[in-house]
């Protein structure tokens, strides 16, 4: 019955927030679990973890089912209610409780790197300056090597650039530049089909030397 409400609550958000909620329904378990999977621990400690674009909390669980007490997870989400919901969820729930911050991911500093980002920030939706600088602010807030995980549906772009209007083709056509000078820091890719709609997840790794030409 969760599970329902989390949908339905996603579903309210997407139709009053269509540039921010990136989709109609919360991601599969299949997607989460994806998105998850290349978040590993190292030698170098506890891991520290950022979350950004959390929604109703379907990959927020995986997390904290995959981290370890003394690991460090931080989720940050801008939608209000989506915040209430995840307090609700998780507030003390777990060994590795989030630590939830009602912020915008431009302004959010927390004062140290992390090893990995997960996103599900829908960037297909936003103008092609504002994903340029979320891309520089996550690398800007990855420990140099650490990685970052994100989602796109696929065919989305392409579908935008073919059958869009022309704002819609034109920012569909700049993301696909963007992410394709970003390409050289993929590391690992996979296609989620059981999902709605289907996804394709992309793992990078921030370079030792950061390239402002590429972020």
């Amino acid at each position: 019955m969760a599970g329902v409400l989390d949908g339905l609550k996603f579903l309210s958000q997407s139709f009053r927030n269509g540039t921010t909620v990136g989709a109609v329904w919360p991601s599969s378990r299949g997607l989460c679990e994806a998105m998850v999977r290349p978040v590993v621990g190292g030698a170098g400690g506890p891991l520290r973890v950022l979350e950004v674009g959390a929604g109703v909390g379907p990959v927020t669980t995986e997390l904290t089912q995959r981290l370890l007490p003394g690991d460090h997870l931080d989720v940050v989400e801008l939608n209000p209610a989506f915040c209430t919901t995840l307090h609700q969820r998780f507030d003390g729930a777990s060994p590795v409780a989030p630590i939830i911050h009602n912020a915008d991911i431009l302004e959010f500093d927390p004062g140290f790197r992390y090893n990995h980002i997960v996103s599900g920030l829908p960037l297909a939706n936003f103008p092609a300056e504002l994903s340029e600088a979320i891309y520089t602010r996550f690398f800007e807030l990855l420990e140099p090597g650490g990685t970052l995980i994100m989602f796109h549906h696929l065919l989305g772009r392409e579908v935008l650039r073919m059958f869009g209007g022309t704002k819609d083709r034109k920012r569909a056509q700049q993301l696909m530049e963007l992410e394709e000078r970003l390409a050289p820091l993929v590391v690992g890719s996979r296609n989620v089909l059981l999902n709605m709609p289907p996804a394709r997840v992309l793992v990078r790794r921030r370079p030792f030397e950061l390239d402002r030409r590429a972020s």
